[in-house]
């Protein structure tokens, strides 16, 4: 029975994401762990079925001392329960996880990669800090996967011994179904006329996913007399700042902050389209959701959204910080309900192949390459 390590820097991203590939490598006959730290409880379904939970106090701040303590506990896990693979997620657990080679070379090591920090228009100081540091880890790292197209072809470039491109980390297509709501019912939950011109954006109220280019581009629809509202669901550091513009620009009745929820799929329901302006993406879950409901998304032209936005089919692409752009991507969807019927068709047959099984599938061919297995004895 092979054994694999499976190593985030917290716990939730387990929850998130990883739920259905520990399962399915489970049910393969592999023995599958998760080193994590524990900020919220692993979903029961992996711990019944014999996967083990190990508290490793990592920081997110790959800079905290406590990183040292917690690579120590790496090493001690390893060295009590010889693992034949480490599989490392997330910037921190990323590094640690792969420099258990430095100890047992023989360690197999697979790291998802969930978005370079380096990227085409990336800040200066994320090329400084995070390129090295990739550049010195490709020793370290057996297989790559990523989930972009642009992260392949940096992982490709890096020399990295074996890298695998995947369709993300998996949506369930039954979750996600729109059968299962009544729009005009979610709509009437929200105070949502059956006219209105419903946006969805499901984000973290943060930087960088940049809430203030929506909010102009709504304000220039209001302008023009459109009758637009908008969805915001999501927590985050610029919450209460947003609000306050929002306020100040006269459009608490236009956009709602609803806030951290737990019904996001009544409120995707509510919605004409989906919006996503993000400096940033790896290849971002949220359009995928929409998607799902055959939901039209416009998303900026960045990495990982030129990925699931097909330009002019399933949505539009415009320009980080444009929201005149994004404003005339609005107006044409509203003005022409045909192109967002047929948008709509095109998001839900654009996004199946993004399904969980789809992408369990791939996965289970990586873990399938005998090659992988070549040398077990980590001693």
């Amino acid at each position: 029975m092979k054994k694999i390590l499976y190593v985030t820097t917290v716990s939730r991203t387990i929850n998130a994401f990883l739920i259905p590939h520990i399962e399915a490598l489970l049910d393969e006959g592999y023995k599958v762990d998760c080193a994590c730290f524990i900020d919220k409880e692993v979903d029961e379904k992996i711990v019944t079925k014999g996967c083990n939970i190990f508290d490793i106090p990592f920081s997110r701040n790959p800079l905290h001392p406590k990183n040292i303590n917690a690579f120590n506990k790496l090493i001690e896990l390893q060295t009590k329960r010889n693992y034949d693979i480490v599989h490392v997620h997330t910037p921190v657990a990323a590094v640690y996880g792969r420099l258990l080679k430095v100890k047992f070379p023989k360690l197999k090591t697979i790291y998802t990669v969930h978005g370079f920090h380096f990227f085409a228009g990336a800040p200066l100081i994320n090329w400084a800090i995070y390129y090295p540091i990739e550049k010195i880890m490709k020793k370290f790292t057996d297989v790559a996967i990523t989930i972009n197209s642009e992260d392949y072809r940096v992982a490709k470039k890096f020399g990295m011994k074996e890298v695998y491109n995947t369709n993300g980390v998996g949506l369930d297509l039954n979750y996600y179904n729109p059968n299962l709501y009544n729009k005009e019912e979610c709509r009437v939950k929200f105070n949502l006329k059956e006219d209105d011109f419903v946006i969805v954006m499901i984000a973290e109220v943060n930087k960088n996913k940049n809430h203030e280019q929506m909010i102009k581009a709504v304000e220039q629809l209001i302008k023009e007399g459109k009758s637009v509202k908008v969805l915001c669901a999501g927590d985050g550091p610029l919450l209460n700042l947003i609000k306050e513009e929002i306020e100040s620009r006269n459009l608490s009745e236009v956009i709602q902050m609803l806030g951290f929820r737990t019904d996001i799929n009544e409120i995707i329901s509510c919605a004409d389209v989906g919006l996503l302006m993000s400096y940033r993406e790896g290849l971002p879950r949220n359009i995928m959701e929409l998607m799902a409901f055959g939901k039209p998304v416009i998303g900026t032209n960045i990495r990982g959204i030129r990925d699931l936005i097909d330009e002019g089919k399933n949505g539009y692409l415009v320009d980080v910080g444009d929201y005149m752009q994004t404003y005339y991507a609005l107006n044409t969807l509203m003005s022409d309900r045909n192109i967002l019927s047929e948008m709509s068709e095109c998001a839900f047959d654009r996004v199946k192949k993004y399904s969980v099984e789809s992408v369990v599938g791939e996965l289970l061919e990586v873990y399938g390459d005998e090659e992988m297995f070549t040398c077990t004895s980590n001693g």
